[in-house]
């Protein structure tokens, strides 16, 4: 008799143990298809367990977790291979559409180490030097800027080397931004407002103050000398030579958002006007793409570089008493880099002198992407032996 019913609680337990495991698994299968049908329940993916390279995983999880960023593409390069690239997180939070390798992103004022490469590649060919004037009599762009005759005071002595290296004598970030003015108007037309409306403060070559105007005006010193629109000449002779042809310009309103472009999560990223930014801010590009034109001006003899290598050390040398900017590319000991900053994005690239070369971008606000990417390249991986660039 105590058998049989021994018997028969440890059937009703057992039966008991099998319906809580069944419904144990049909509330995960609940809360699985919840969330892959729910945008606001659908966070990027936990880093997968499996080799070293999770520490970078995890370091980009935490960075976009602390900085509420919805989305991180990552391209890291060393001894001149892409042996990593990586997306996380949504390209587009509103349709719940994924960041992918792929993904274009505004690059902003990385675009100033593309216009200077540009610019050093008119210098190697003698078209132009770091010393030539730009307005005025004999200038490069002569008077066809700006209508006050005669020009404002110091405006005819600013030249090429002095933009390239935020020297220019004020139109600087700090306080007003000229090229944020006067939205309506297209680039050409902001630098004659500028020119006749803005005064510079001081003696260019003095002192340094990052200035967007600078490079906005060695813009039109690129068409001036080579004939062709800014962005065709970087197509032309800087990516198409190197093998990149998703770079453009991108677009300033949500409406005139490229194929393949992320989305940008802030009220104000499609303000103002982007597109006029071109050689001061306004390319869009992936990480990947970012990735492979540093490799070709890092001084490293991986890959060939697209300039020579006493051009490369012009660029990275500080031409006047401040020490961490050269031309188009900040400095700090081995270490090159440059930031980008809109409404909405934010952009990073640097070259170490331990051989790696690295691009990560964020469609949301957030800072310290510089310490981000010298913790991706430091940290203890064993990266793969492969070269992405070549798939």
């Amino acid at each position: 008799m105590l058998e049989q019913v021994n018997k028969k609680g440890n059937n009703k337990e057992n039966n008991m143990f099998k319906f809580s495991i069944k419904a144990i698994i049909v509330a995960f299968v609940g809360i699985v298809a919840f969330g892959a049908c729910s945008k606001d329940s659908n966070p990027p993916p936990a880093p997968p367990a499996g080799d070293g390279l999770t520490k970078v995983d995890d370091l980009v999880y935490r960075y976009m977790s602390q900085n509420a960023v919805p989305g991180t593409t990552l391209a890291v390069a060393r001894n001149g291979k892409l042996v990593y690239t990586k997306a996380y997180g949504f390209a587009d939070n509103e349709s719940g559409e994924r960041m992918a390798v792929n993904t274009r992103s505004r690059i902003s004022s990385i675009s100033k180490t593309v216009t200077a490469i540009a610019i050093m590649k008119l210098v190697e060919e003698g078209k132009l030097e770091l010393d030539d004037k730009i307005f005025g009599e004999g200038g490069i762009l002569g008077n066809d800027f700006g209508s006050r005759r005669p020009y404002r005071t110091y405006v005819t002595d600013l030249t090429v080397k002095h933009c390239l290296s935020h020297h220019v004598g004020g139109w600087g970030n700090a306080s007003n931004d000229p090229t944020m003015l006067q939205s309506s108007l297209d680039a050409p037309q902001l630098i004659s407002y500028i020119i006749d409306n803005v005064s510079l403060s001081k003696a260019p070559g003095t002192s340094y103050a990052y200035s967007n105007v600078g490079f906005m005006i060695l813009g039109r010193v690129i068409e001036k000398i080579s004939g062709k629109s800014y962005e065709q000449y970087v197509k032309d002779e800087i990516l198409s030579p190197v093998g990149i042809t998703d770079m453009e310009i991108g677009g300033t309103t949500l409406e005139e958002r490229k194929p393949n472009e992320s989305r940008y999560h802030h009220a104000s990223a499609y303000t103002g006007n982007f597109s006029r930014r071109d050689a001061n801010g306004g390319w869009i590009a992936t990480a990947a793409d970012l990735a492979r034109l540093f490799v070709h001006i890092d001084g490293s003899s991986s890959v060939p570089d697209i300039l020579a290598s006493n051009t490369i050390q012009t660029m990275t040398t500080p031409p006047y008493n401040y020490r961490n900017y050269g031309l188009g590319i900040m400095l700090n000991g081995g270490t090159w880099y440059h930031g980008g900053s809109y409404s909405g994005s934010r952009s990073h690239w640097l070259r170490t002198g331990s051989g790696f070369v690295a691009a990560i971008m964020v469609n949301g606000n957030a800072s310290n992407l510089q310490t981000l990417l010298e913790n991706i390249v430091s940290a203890s991986v064993e990266w793969p032996d492969q070269d992405l660039f070549n798939d």
